[in-house]
């Protein structure tokens, strides 16, 4: 709390479904900026996965998902570590192709969906950074 008091801020890098992914809250000015860097996909050769592969494709066939499904729970649960509540707000950048697809995209929460824009240069994607900071510092000084 000390450095968002001086307004100087901090960066925190941590690995999705490790030791900070339960239980820890970065709410309000705690957290402003999630980055999800490539998708936390489970090692495919992973004997336990295998065993829950095989057990879920036994029961239906068609159960392809579950590798996504997972992944997905886990970028979820990472991106709600900063919005805790309706008046919070943080940038979620998501750098990874791979979010662009519609199996994909569509395992975002729908109010991530409704409002994701992809740049097609990083010079566009700072600048709507800096206005999306710029237009909540704003609204929060002038209620």
């Amino acid at each position: 709390s000390v450095l968002v008091l001086s307004g100087r801020g901090a960066f925190l890098a941590a690995v999705i479904g490790g030791k900070l992914s339960e239980g820890i809250n970065f709410a309000d000015e705690l957290g402003r900026c999630v980055v999800v860097v490539g998708m936390p996909f489970a090692n495919p050769q992973d004997p336990e996965l295998l065993v829950l592969q095989r057990f879920l494709k036994d029961r239906d066939p068609q159960v392809t998902s579950h590798l996504e499904d997972s992944c997905m729970n886990a970028v979820n649960q990472s991106i709600g570590r900063v919005i805790r509540h309706a008046n919070d707000y943080a940038a979620i950048l998501l750098l990874d192709q791979r979010f662009t697809s519609s199996s994909i995209h569509t395992k975002l929460p729908s109010w991530i969906q409704s409002s994701l824009t992809i740049p097609p240069r990083h010079g566009q994607a700072i600048s709507q950074l800096a206005q999306f900071f710029k237009r909540h510092h704003e609204s929060n000084r002038n209620p």
